[in-house]
């Protein structure tokens, strides 16, 4: 296991590294979707409306809710970008993959993990902010897979896990490092 060829700090980094390609790998499915679903519900409201102008009478009530849901998708789509934000994300993950191969392929030296620390700044710089609850479940996701402790997961609630795409959660879990370092000395004890 590659844990075992580094040093605390040097396994920090290569864990914060892969944790980011996580992140951003989810945030741009995200966005993904939602572009998909805005589009979906374009087409379908624009036939509806076609059909709707062709008969008499009133209009059903789910039509003019999904009137409006489409409506209101198609103006967060021109807000916020969903395709643009797709790329953004897509592209950090990238410049985080292309840091991980780095380390993998990297040697020893402190100079050359001072350059891998500086690059991940340097990506850092072009990210927008973190949704703190998507973060976590990365977390805990990644450290699920490298075998550490359980125990030391941090613990999110259904309203953290529904909401991690939408909200940022700033005031959750800051200790993750300890949990990290706490979860490698004792699987590494055990």
């Amino acid at each position: 296991m590659l844990r075992d060829q580094f040093n605390q700090d040097q396994y920090d980094l290569y864990f914060d590294v892969r944790r980011s390609i996580r992140y951003h790998d989810r945030r741009r499915s995200f966005f993904e979707i939602m572009q998909r679903v805005t589009s979906v519900l374009t087409i379908l409201m624009a036939g509806s409306v076609l059909f709707d102008l062709g008969k008499t009478g009133v209009t059903a009530n789910w039509l003019i809710y999904l009137s409006v849901l489409a409506a209101l998708l198609a103006t967060f789509d021109m807000v916020i970008g969903y395709a643009g934000k797709a790329d953004l994300h897509r592209s950090l993950k990238v410049r985080f993959g292309k840091l991980e191969m780095a380390i993998i392929a990297g040697g020893d030296s402190q100079k050359e993990w001072d350059g891998h620390q500086l690059q991940k700044l340097e990506i850092e710089l072009d990210e927008p902010a973190i949704y703190r609850a998507l973060d976590l479940l990365c977390f805990n996701e990644l450290a699920n897979a490298d075998g550490i402790n359980k125990e030391n997961f941090v613990k999110l609630n259904f309203i953290h896990r529904l909401t991690c795409h939408f909200l940022h959660w700033p005031n959750i879990s800051n200790n993750i490092k300890t949990n990290i370092e706490l979860s490698a000395n004792q699987s590494q004890d055990a």
